[in-house]
């Protein structure tokens, strides 16, 4: 079994808040660099580097690689490192355009994030007909294997 096959029907919130909060630090770094709010003469420098971009900018960078990369590979970067990944549930190879960009605009309004179901899914995932999925541990726990 590779490391991308879920193994698991249940990822649990700690992995996918490391994973997003992953995501957002390389969000917030490449907003830093590209699209700066603050004059440099300003600010320290950590707060250059991590705080140191446009908020939107920063969301918006965000927005489109998770759109991108849920899209085309079911992971975002964040989700790879802590062995995460979005599938549909019909069981289709890819989660789509469409069903990503569902997900990512209610991920982006948060409250679809933090209200989950029995299953442990958030609702932005139940309204698009995807789940997370872990692809590392046990095939116990969480779950049935696959």
């Amino acid at each position: 079994m590779t490391d991308e096959t879920p193994i698991s029907t249940q990822a649990y919130p700690g992995r996918r808040l490391i994973g997003v909060g992953i995501d957002w630090v390389m969000c917030m770094l490449i907003a830093s660099a590209f699209f700066p709010a603050h004059d440099p003469a300003t600010v320290t420098t950590i707060e250059r580097v991590l705080v140191g971009g446009d908020p939107l900018a920063t969301v918006g960078i965000w927005m489109v690689q998770h759109l991108i990369l849920v899209a085309t590979i079911g992971t975002t970067i964040g989700h790879r490192i802590v062995g995460l990944r979005v599938v549909r549930d019909d069981g289709a190879p890819m989660v789509g355009p469409v069903r990503a960009l569902g997900r990512t605009l209610l991920l982006a309004l948060v409250i679809p994030a933090v209200v989950w179901d029995g299953e442990g899914r958030g609702l932005h995932d139940r309204a698009v007909g995807t789940r997370i999925l872990s692809t590392r541990g046990t095939k116990n726990f969480g779950g049935s294997g696959a």
